[in-house]
């Protein structure tokens, strides 16, 4: 293997842990670092991933192996907030029964 592969294999090697994990999707690491064809399909599903680090190593792996520059995320927002705010979001759902049930004190 070359100094080359053995990058590549550490990142695809990255790429599953994240993948399996984050989303439930099993890839072949060792077929990735042999196949372009494949290894761009898995880059696409990665950068499908509501996950930073993820978009960051197919990025750097995209950049080994196809000799690309690396990207900016352009990804949409995962709708996740920051603050502290107590009011629901506009698309969560509000049941009248769960709401009614707990006031003031957990029975």
């Amino acid at each position: 293997m070359t100094e080359t592969d053995n990058k590549l294999s550490a990142i695809a090697t990255h790429l599953y842990v994240r993948l399996r994990r984050d989303g439930g999707r099993v890839i072949d690491a060792i077929w990735m670092v042999h196949n372009r064809d494949y290894a761009a399909e898995v880059l696409r599903i990665a950068r499908s991933m509501p996950d930073d680090e993820v978009s960051r190593l197919a990025d750097r792996y995209e950049e080994i192996m196809f000799g690309l520059p690396q990207r900016t995320h352009d990804r949409p927002s995962s709708g996740i907030r920051s603050g502290n705010n107590d009011e629901p979001s506009p698309e969560a759902p509000v049941n009248p029964t769960v709401a009614g049930r707990y006031r003031g004190h957990l029975r």
